[in-house]
């Protein structure tokens, strides 16, 4: 045990033993800031697709994707497996989406501005046994 102004330090074969940092005398390593990682500001994509009760893809559902800041209605038509792409989204607003396929609608989903992913996927469900 060593003293060094006022506070005491392991002998110096503590140092090495497990338990201890290992790595060059002087460097400090510190864990990933958020700027090595995706940049938060960068514009999200939201692609999913629209089904019905069995998980079937519906070709042609119309999929609303609502701006809850600037009240920006966006809209595409599925493709023939009923899947949908919108993308270029603010990081910093939510959004409302829901799917119209034959009279039915999908309950209303909410991508959270809070949500820090990038891609993000959503199956849009359509009752279509109900009118």
């Amino acid at each position: 045990m060593f003293l060094v102004f006022g506070w005491s330090l392991p002998a110096p074969s503590l140092l090495s033993s497990p338990g201890f940092a290992q790595g060059v005398p002087g460097q400090v390593r510190f864990p990933p800031t958020r700027s090595d990682k995706e940049d938060p500001r960068a514009p999200k994509n939201l692609t999913g697709q629209v089904v019905d009760k069995e998980g079937k893809g519906l070709a042609q559902a119309v999929v609303h994707l609502k701006n809850k800041k600037t009240l920006e209605v966006k809209t595409h038509i599925a493709d023939a497996e009923g899947k949908y792409r919108f993308a270029g989204l603010s990081p910093e607003a939510d959004y409302a989406v829901h799917a119209e396929y034959r009279g039915a609608a999908s309950p209303a989903r909410t991508v959270s501005m809070f949500d820090e992913r990038k891609d993000i996927y959503l199956v849009l469900e359509v009752d279509t046994t109900k009118p």
